[in-house]
């Protein structure tokens, strides 16, 4: 079904693809984790800032260097809402059922099976993933087999290749400090040559939300 969504904005087009996971933004089923230290609503605003400032440095990315963005969404009926929120994608997806690790290697299978030559995945709550870091994502995978962005807290935020690895995805401590060190180890075991991008960090906490707000560039 992905392969389907998807054809008409990446076959015979080739060149390189961002993949931006995203879940529908609907109160009380978004970053639960920041919505324990500030209240859902709170949250859920905050998931829609961090949403758009992610997706407008894809979009410059993809400017950048010519490429796609597409938008792979959690639930399946939740299509409208992030087309509203996350307007102008080369193509809308649903992903698929599994953890995180099986949506996220059907996403690359897909995508890279209908044209792509490099695709990068990433999320929607790491607000300093700039333009230029995504950009140099996609210059690593000329050389390098996985491309991955370490995350302060122990898991990954942006993840690339040129094939599909699926032993980088199965049976990995997902949202854990030990994602980013199994998924290195999986990747040695298999000879893959990986390059690793500055770390940044993911947004989960309300110091996480804070600390962001305060940067300059926020004009907090």
């Amino acid at each position: 079904m992905i392969a389907e969504q998807v054809r008409t904005a990446v076959t015979g087009g080739g060149g390189d693809a961002i993949v931006v996971f995203a879940r529908a933004p609907e109160l009380g089923r978004v970053k639960t984790r920041l919505a324990e230290e500030i209240g859902d609503a709170a949250a859920l605003v905050a998931y829609l800032e961090l949403g758009r400032t992610c997706w407008s440095n894809a979009l410059a990315a993809r400017g950048a260097m010519g490429g796609r963005a597409l938008v792979a969404f959690t639930p399946q009926g939740g299509e409208d809402s992030v087309r509203a929120w996350l307007s102008g994608a080369d193509a809308y997806m649903a992903q698929r059922d599994g953890d995180l690790g099986e949506r996220m290697l059907s996403a690359l299978t897909a995508v890279l099976s209908d044209g792509a030559l490099r695709v990068v995945v990433i999320g929607s709550d790491c607000p300093t993933l700039s333009a230029r870091v995504l950009t140099d994502a996609f210059v690593t995978l000329h050389t390098a087999d996985v491309v991955i962005g370490p995350a302060t807290d122990g898991g990954y935020y942006l993840i690339g290749m040129s094939r599909a690895h699926d032993v980088l995805f199965a049976d990995v401590p997902w949202s854990s400090p030990l994602t980013l060190g199994v998924t290195l180890d999986r990747a040695q075991a298999a000879g893959l040559r990986v390059a690793l991008l500055q770390p940044l960090s993911d947004v989960d906490t309300a110091d996480d939300w804070y600390a962001w707000k305060r940067e300059p560039s926020q004009g907090a």
